[in-house]
């Protein structure tokens, strides 16, 4: 395959209708809150006649002892995998950050009850601007004046209505150290998440794709810890040699943030696996959303992908999302330091390894 420049794609960033939800009120609400959450600010949740304030743990106000966890983590304390509100017996946020994320803990005389659509949201919206997954619950009779407010339904549809806003912004060409020049287009959601297209040659039904979630220590540090980096330059060679596109997702650690990783990593160290880290520390296995990435590949007009992968579930969501997908695999080195954690991907998350 000719792997030289590429010919442009400038056309695919003009006379492009911006999706409708940028201007939804509601769209808009749970935007801002996301915002709010992220800034440690407590925010307003309503579900029909019901209100209350919620304050991320980790980093804004504790509002009560009522803290509402995420499923996974309700599952890892031994309770039903759904959204619940844990009660401590005394406002102590010692004791509430550990109900949020200690790999051992006793519930002991810890009141337990269903969270319901509240309780969900709220965790939610803590995920979305990557908070730990836990958030104490007021009442809005305390809500400082300023308080902004959404419907819980809003969060809980913000993340795939913010995939359909992704568009093309600006492309230019870039020579590669894996040895083409590549046409690198930023393609750009509502909210500024960025997914960047790297493509090398004429793109075409069953050209080969590589959807990369970004590993900071891993593709830019050198961490030794994952395959993410090995991947990624693996990637970049068969891609540079014969043609296709990389696409580099926002979506750290698994998509938990950088943050949360590096929490996860600790409780690693204490001898949890990397599923059972970041289940208890509240979130799913692999939170990493494929929408945005289905989107990006239709305006490159690319439906059909021969997928570098070993991830059956990466595969699989994709094709939820409208494109077929096969996958060819892509293994990276086994070395002393990623040996258990690459054991983990084959046994605990399906990987092909």
């Amino acid at each position: 395959m000719d792997t030289g420049s590429p010919p442009t794609r400038t056309h695919m960033l003009s006379g492009l209708r911006p999706d409708l939800s940028v201007t939804d009120p509601a769209f808009i609400a749970a935007h801002r809150l996301v915002g709010e959450v992220g800034a440690g600010r407590p925010v307003i949740l309503r579900d029909g006649d019901k209100a209350v304030l919620a304050s991320p743990l980790d980093g804004g106000p504790i509002l009560s002892s009522d803290l509402a966890v995420s499923g996974p983590r309700a599952g890892y304390l031994g309770l039903a995998e759904t959204p619940t509100i844990l009660t401590a017996p005394a406002l102590d946020a010692a004791l509430l950050m550990r109900l949020a994320s200690a790999s051992d803990i006793d519930l002991g005389s810890i009141a337990v009850r269903e969270g319901g659509a509240v309780a969900h949201a709220a965790t939610e919206l803590a995920k979305l601007a990557e908070r730990l997954p836990a958030m104490t619950l007021g009442s809005v009779a305390d809500a400082p004046a300023d308080s902004l407010a959404a419907d819980v339904r809003e969060v809980l549809s913000f993340r795939r209505r913010l995939a359909e806003t992704v568009t093309p912004v600006a492309t230019a060409e870039v020579p590669l150290a894996a040895g083409a020049t590549a046409n690198v287009t930023a393609f750009r959601n509502a909210v500024g998440g960025c997914i960047s297209a790297v493509a090398v040659g004429k793109l075409s039904q069953g050209s080969l794709v590589r959807v990369h979630s970004s590993c900071v220590t891993g593709d830019i540090f050198g961490s030794l810890k994952c395959d993410c980096g090995a991947q990624l330059r693996l990637a970049l060679e068969r891609i540079a040699a014969d043609g296709g596109v990389l696409l580099y997702t926002a979506q750290e650690g698994r998509g938990i943030g950088l943050v949360n990783k590096l929490r996860a990593y600790s409780l690693q160290d204490r001898g949890l696996d990397t599923v059972d880290a970041n289940i208890a520390l509240g979130y799913h296995d692999d939170e990493r959303d494929y929408a945005a990435a289905a989107v990006v590949l239709g305006h490159l007009g690319l439906s059909d992908v021969r997928l570098l992968t070993n991830n059956p579930t990466k595969a699989a969501a994709l094709q939820a999302c409208g494109i077929t997908v096969t996958p060819v695999p892509l293994i990276g080195p086994v070395t002393p330091q990623n040996a258990n954690y690459l054991a983990t991907k084959r046994s605990r998350s399906g990987h092909r390894l």
